[in-house]
């Protein structure tokens, strides 16, 4: 998929992320993903920290579009099975989570795909402010397989 799709996906096609402010900074040929969450008063706790929820959702994104990189969605869905996170500081202002996916991992994720028809790929990803402090670190596992065709007229 190209790099446009995949902004157009997470900042037009998706509410959760559009209205979290979520942004995809960086989708690069070697598999790189970078997105930020901007600062946000609806995504604040009591306390005016980031909520966990879209932390976790921030994380979760991040992970999904480095694979979606490699996908067409209207051949191939792709379902967060787990998501474990740790929570190591309170998180302020705009955050940023990166992962990579090279070639060679998707590559065996897609015979895999064919011989059992889905695939599962699991990944760290880590959430930092600003400043660069470590806010949080997840483990999430993907699932790939075919798109069921009442899901495939979200991407006609």
């Amino acid at each position: 998929m190209e790099k446009e799709m995949v902004i157009k996906i997470i900042e037009e096609r998706c509410p959760f992320a559009r209205e979290s402010g979520m942004r995809v900074r960086d989708v690069s040929d070697e598999g790189a993903v970078t997105i930020t969450m901007e600062e946000n008063e609806n995504n604040l706790n009591a306390f005016g920290i980031t909520h966990a929820g879209p932390i976790c959702g921030l994380a979760e994104t991040t992970g999904g579009a480095a694979l979606m990189k490699y996908l067409d969605p209207r051949e191939f869905i792709l379902l967060n099975e787990v998501l474990n996170i740790r929570f190591i500081h309170p998180a302020r202002g705009t955050l940023k989570c990166s992962v990579r996916v090279t070639d060679e991992e998707f590559a065996a994720l897609t015979e895999e795909v064919v011989a059992n028809g889905r695939a599962d790929k699991a990944m760290d990803l880590k959430i930092f402010d600003t400043e660069g402090t470590l806010v949080a670190e997840a483990q999430a596992t993907f699932r790939i397989m075919p798109t069921p065709p009442e899901y495939r007229k979200f991407f006609e």
